[in-house]
C-alpha cells in the first residue's frame, strides 16, 4: 500500500449528507483499523496537526508555535480566551479518568468539552460538550470546515489522517461552543499523538503497560517514554504509574522540564471499600500542597482499578482548581455558580458511569450482564480481579473476542481463572478481529471442554444469555472496545424488555 501524498485528492463531500460525511472520514488513513505491519509503516508527526489548527484559527489551543528557522519553542503564552486543558495519556484508565473529570467540571458550572476515542456507536460520541454530543447537522459542518482547512495545507503537508481530522473537529466544536475547560484523551501513545499539539493546564498519565508494542516499543521503558511525551513545561503532572522503571521515565521527563509531578504512592494515596451493591467508597489522602489532606467520596464505577482512576482524576481536579483560582480563567464576576469544589466532585463521580467500563445491567428477570471494553492483559486482569473481589464464588458465563494486535494468549491465560463456560466470538466492524478458531487453540484443554464458538457477536450474546439463564449466572462480555460497541445496544434492549431472544 502506497503512502498518500499531496496529489491524492479525497472525494468531494456532498453538502448536507451525514452518512457521506462519515464515509468521507473513514476514507482517511485510520490507524484504528490497520493491522500490525500496516500501522507501523506510517510515520507519526505533529507538524501537519499544528498547521491544521492554524488553518482553522485554533492557535490559542496550541502548546507551541514551531520556529522553522531556529527550531526553538517559545515560552507558553496563555491568551485570556484560552480554555483550560486537561491532557490524559495512559495504557488503561484514561477514558474513565477523562469521563470523571469532564463530569465534575460540568457539575462545577463550567462549559466542558470531552474528547475521547474510540466511540461505541456514533462518531459524534468522541466529542461532547457538557455530556451532549453534537447533532448531525453540526457534525456535517465540522467535517466541511476541517476538510477545507486540510485541503489548504495538503500541498505542503500531505493528507490528514482520520484521527487528525477528528481531533481538529473536536477542538473546533469546543471552540465554537465556547468551552471553558477541555478534557482530551490521547488516542495512541502520547509523544506523537495528534492531541499532543494542545497546550495543557494539567497533564495526566494514568498507567503504563504493554500495549500497541508494534508502534510504541516492546518494553515498559520505551512505552513510558512515548506516554511521557505529553509532559510539558509549566503544566503540573499527575501520575498513576506504578512500575519503577516507568516512574523513573516520568520523573526524569518532569525534571527535564522543571514540571511539578504528583505521583501516586508518594504525593497522594487512596483507600477504597466496596459499596454493598456496586461501586466504592474512596478516601484520598494528599501529601503535597495544593492537594487536600483528606477527600472522601462515593464512586459509581466498580473495581479497584476504577478507584485508582478516580483518585488520579481527583488530584487533577484539585490542580485545576488551584490553576483557576490563580489565573485569568478564575470565575468572572456575575458567575458565582462556577466553582471547582469538593461538593461538585463528590456529586459528579457518584453518578458517572463510563460506557463499557465494567458497566452493569440488571435485567427485569434479575439476571446481570457486565459489559467491559477490556482489551489488553492489564485491563483483563483488572476485570477478573474485580469480579473475584465482588464475589469469588459467583457463577459466570464469559463472551470473549479480541483483536489480532493484542496478546490474546495472555488474556486467555487470565480469563481461565473465571469458572464457567466461555463463548468465543468475532466483532464484525473492524478487520483487526482475531478468528475464533485461533482463540480456541489458545485455551487449555480443560477449558476447551466448556468453550463454544459463535462468530456473530449478537448470536454469541443470545447463546451466552441462555447458558447464563440455565446456570443462574452473570453474563460477562469482554475483550475489545469493538466487541462492546457491537453488543451494547443489544444489552440495553435486553435490560429494558426481558426478551431473551
Amino acid at each position: 500500500m502506497t503512502r498518500p501524498n499531496a496529489n491524492t485528492r479525497p472525494e468531494e463531500l456532498p453538502s448536507g449528507d451525514y452518512q457521506k460525511a462519515v464515509d468521507y472520514l473513514y476514507g482517511r488513513i485510520n490507524y484504528e483499523k490497520l493491522g500490525l505491519t500496516r500501522a507501523a509503516q506510517y510515520p507519526f508527526r505533529l507538524q501537519r496537526m499544528e498547521e491544521l489548527f492554524k488553518a482553522l484559527g485554533l492557535q490559542n489551543l496550541l502548546y507551541q508555535e514551531l520556529d522553522s528557522d531556529t527550531g526553538s519553542n517559545p515560552q507558553i503564552v496563555r491568551a485570556q480566551d484560552s480554555p483550560a486543558i486537561i491532557h490524559i495519556a495512559g495504557t488503561k484508565g484514561k477514558g474513565s479518568t477523562a469521563s470523571l473529570l469532564a463530569s465534575a467540571c460540568t457539575e462545577s458550572g463550567f462549559r466542558t468539552g470531552l474528547y475521547t476515542s474510540p466511540h461505541l456507536n456514533h462518531l459524534e460520541e468522541r466529542f461532547q460538550v457538557d455530556g451532549n454530543q453534537c447533532n448531525q447537522e453540526q457534525f456535517i459542518k465540522l467535517v466541511e470546515a476541517v476538510r477545507d482547512a486540510a485541503e489548504r495545507i495538503e500541498p505542503e503537508h500531505g493528507n490528514a489522517t482520520f484521527f487528525e481530522f477528528t481531533t481538529a473537529m473536536a477542538m473546533l466544536y469546543f471552540t465554537q461552543s465556547q468551552c471553558e475547560i477541555i478534557v482530551a484523551e490521547v488516542g495512541l501513545g502520547g509523544r506523537l499523538d495528534s492531541t499532543n499539539v494542545l497546550k495543557p493546564t494539567v497533564s495526566v498519565i494514568t498507567s503504563i503497560g504493554l500495549d500497541h508494542q508494534h508502534v510504541l516499543g516492546d518494553n515498559i521503558e520505551s512505552i513510558a517514554k512515548e506516554k511521557a511525551g505529553i509532559i510539558k513545561p509549566v503544566a503540573p503532572v499527575v501520575s498513576g504509574v506504578e512500575q519503577q522503571e516507568a516512574k523513573r521515565v516520568v520523573q526524569s521527563r518532569c525534571q527535564e522540564h522543571e514540571t511539578l509531578c504528583f505521583q501516586l504512592g508518594t504525593d497522594f494515596h487512596f483507600r477504597s471499600v466496596q459499596q454493598p451493591e456496586w461501586g466504592s467508597e474512596i478516601e484520598l489522602i494528599g501529601q503535597s500542597s495544593p492537594l487536600p489532606e483528606q477527600l472522601q467520596f462515593s464512586l459509581a464505577m466498580e473495581g479497584e482499578h476504577q478507584a485508582k482512576n478516580a483518585a488520579v482524576a481527583a488530584v487533577a481536579y484539585c490542580l485545576l482548581k488551584d490553576f483557576l483560582e490563580s489565573s485569568d480563567l478564575a470565575t468572572p464576576k456575575g458567575h458565582a455558580c462556577k466553582t471547582i469544589s469538593e461538593q461538585s466532585w463528590a456529586k459528579a463521580v457518584s453518578e458517572t458511569q463510563a460506557p463499557a467500563r465494567l458497566e452493569r445491567f440488571v435485567l427485569p428477570n434479575g439476571m446481570t450482564i457486565i459489559l467491559d471494553a477490556s482489551h489488553n492483559e492489564d485491563s483483563i486482569r483488572a476485570l477478573v480481579d474485580s469480579l473475584h473481589r465482588r464475589d469469588a464464588s459467583q457463577k459466570l458465563v464469559t463472551i470473549f473476542g479480541t483483536s489480532q494486535d493484542k496478546d490474546a494468549a495472555k488474556m486467555v491465560e487470565i480469563l481461565k481463572e473465571i469458572n464457567g463456560p466461555m463463548v468465543l466470538t468475532e466483532f464484525q466492524t473492524n478487520p483487526r478481529r482475531l478468528k475464533s478458531e485461533n482463540l480456541l487453540r489458545l485455551l487449555p484443554e480443560e477449558k476447551k471442554l466448556s468453550a463454544h464458538v459463535v462468530r456473530p457477536p449478537l448470536q454469541a450474546c443470545q447463546y451466552g444469555m441462555r447458558l447464563a439463564e440455565e446456570a443462574e449466572a452473570t453474563l460477562v462480555i469482554c475483550g475489545s472496545f469493538f466487541l462492546a460497541a457491537e453488543t451494547r445496544d443489544w444489552v440495553i434492549t435486553q435490560s429494558a424488555t426481558n426478551d431473551l431472544d
